[in-house]
């Protein structure tokens, strides 16, 4: 646990669009994942470690624990957990196997998707994953195109109905999930509004996975390469209306999660802070501790204040994406300096180990590798940073306007 780690609840507290029962329920949901992290966690990380995939027994329990459907409607029956509430629990899970917190956030977020869908399709998948304790997928990024608006998996239309051709790469837990949002072109569009989102059910025809293997951290999470062959779609199962897949990619999911993401980085970054600590203590140079040393001292500071400051930056997403804004520059920001958060505290923590801190026994060197996972989930600092940039550009020239025709 942190040391700031009630920034969460007290910044709830404070405003009046989180209701006493919804907070309250929150906390108890919080105590939950602490014991889970406590008490079963390293048990499941070193199996998943040790096994280099996710057993189907961790699903079941924490489908039993209830951790696949805390942000779900409590209409459909989920916990309804707004994301200023819900991002504490992520934090602590961000502590565990890298894995464990994939499977936590993928259940989570990915489903978001459905905030743009038809009510016919939420009635439809939104129980579904709360009953079956199945997880959604999402399919944007291209091998060849990556995530923009040149993607090359296109929509045709035929006959009354949509036709998908393409291919997606790096699609996490594809294979588990129950359906997949897939951002496609439609055919002989161009630009933002080209963009369309499909709900595609994981057996539909014309679905084809290839599993991409192992990758550097979050050992046991699996990524498809998922193929498009000729996929026929009705009008029934677009998200968000024709043209609407750039609002459905970026404002349905991908500022939420970014912020998520973001969070998960200052629970990583903090478990590394915190075995770092431990170690300085005890570990001994030249007749002194590391931790009497200014040197290191100084090192520590510099990474709770990185920890804490991209915390509050989470947080301030966090509250506005509840009251409805816009986050889109807010999440950016919060992913870009949790990158650099997560590079400067677990580099420190391996500085500080020392030689050993490379070994697998350290408890660092995990944490180190799957740091890097989380650097290009929802996007590289460099993709942020053209967010932040394109969104301070469009305010200034928007200002420039107004004072001309004052």
């Amino acid at each position: 646990m942190s040391l700031f780690e009630n920034s969460w609840f007290r910044a709830a507290e404070f405003h009046s669009s989180y209701s006493e029962e919804s907070i309250n329920r929150a906390k108890a949901v919080y105590e939950r994942v602490l014991t889970f992290c406590r008490e079963e966690a390293p048990e499941w990380g070193a199996r998943i470690e040790r096994e280099e995939r996710i057993p189907d027994e961790f699903w079941k329990r924490i489908v039993a624990l209830g951790f696949h459907k805390l942000t779900i409607p409590r209409w459909a029956g989920g916990e309804g957990l707004p994301l200023v509430l819900y991002l504490p629990c992520l934090e602590e899970i961000a502590h565990c196997h890298g894995a464990i917190r994939m499977a936590f956030h993928a259940y989570n977020s990915i489903w978001r998707t459905l905030n743009r869908a038809s009510s016919r399709q939420q009635q439809y998948w939104l129980p579904k994953l709360v009953n079956e304790g199945k997880s959604a997928a999402f399919a944007l990024t291209e091998p060849d195109y990556g995530t923009g608006i040149d993607l090359h998996t296109i929509a045709g239309e035929e006959d009354g109905h949509y036709v998908l051709n393409g291919r997606k790469h790096l699609i996490t837990f594809a294979e588990e999930a129950a359906f997949i949002t897939v951002i496609a072109k439609m055919e002989g569009a161009a630009g933002r509004s080209s963009l369309t989102a499909f709900l595609v059910a994981k057996d539909h025809p014309g679905v084809i996975f290839e599993d991409m293997g192992s990758m550097m951290g979050d050992i046991g999470c699996t990524h498809a390469v998922v193929t498009f062959d000729h996929c026929e779609v009705g009008e029934e199962d677009i998200i968000g209306g024709i043209g609407g897949g750039f609002d459905v990619a970026l404002r349905a999911f991908l500022d939420q999660s970014r912020v998520g993401i973001a969070t998960s980085m200052v629970g990583l970054s903090q478990q590394a802070l915190d075995a770092a600590l431990d170690f300085v203590q005890t570990r001994k140079t030249f007749g002194k501790a590391l931790v009497s040393r200014q040197a290191v001292q100084m090192k520590l500071a510099e990474m709770q204040i990185a920890i804490q400051s991209t915390r509050m930056l989470c947080v301030d997403a966090a509250e506005k994406y509840d009251l409805g804004e816009d986050i889109s520059s807010e999440a950016a920001v919060a992913k870009a300096q949790a990158i650099q958060t997560s590079r400067l505290v677990t580099d420190g923590a391996l500085k500080l180990f020392g030689g050993i801190g490379y070994s697998k026994a350290s408890p660092v060197e995990r944490l180190y590798r799957d740091a890097r996972s989380l650097w290009f989930e929802e996007g590289t600092d460099d993709m942020q940073k053209m967010t932040v940039a394109e969104a301070l550009i469009t305010h200034a020239r928007r200002r420039r306007r107004e004072k001309r025709q004052m």
